[in-house]
């Protein structure tokens, strides 16, 4: 798949779930918290990983426009294959024709961590339904959510 197509759906996907676009990144803000999305280009090969960052407005009142690295909780998209769940996305497996099978598992991620997030309780349930996340948790965020 080229690249531009790519990008597309993408921006086509989330934009048609409520989120604005500013510079590289798609926002979505709700109560006392701002969902960022930002694609991350592979250094190794011609891919992408899409990359969701929670930013808690309390622990972060300066901040106006976060990339999805400030997320105080951070996650990627993903989507399974032949029984693996992986979470690039590789242009070199996609065809041109395959545009709504990628706004599928792009619609499947917000779905999953997106629409259910509408306040700090809501974040909390999907970590503890999730428990790898808080690998990508600070400190503060699991302190200031009630995990430490």
């Amino acid at each position: 798949m080229e690249l531009k197509t790519f990008k597309k759906v993408f921006s086509e996907t989330l934009i048609s779930k409520g989120f604005s676009k500013r510079a590289n990144f798609y926002y979505s803000f709700v109560k006392d918290l701002i969902i960022v999305i930002g694609l991350q280009k592979s250094s190794f090969a011609n891919g992408y990983y899409i990359n969701i960052g929670y930013v808690i407005s309390q622990l972060n009142p300066s901040l106006e426009q976060p990339q999805d690295v400030d997320g105080d909780v951070r996650a990627r998209f993903s989507f399974d294959k032949d029984g693996k769940r992986l979470d690039y996305f590789d242009l070199e497996e996609f065809l041109e024709n395959d545009q709504d099978k990628l706004r599928k598992q792009f619609e499947e991620n917000i779905r999953k961590y997106v629409e259910p997030i509408v306040s700090l309780d809501k974040l909390k349930s999907l970590l503890q339904e999730n428990q790898v996340m808080l690998y990508q948790t600070k400190l503060s965020a699991k302190q200031f959510l009630g995990f430490e």
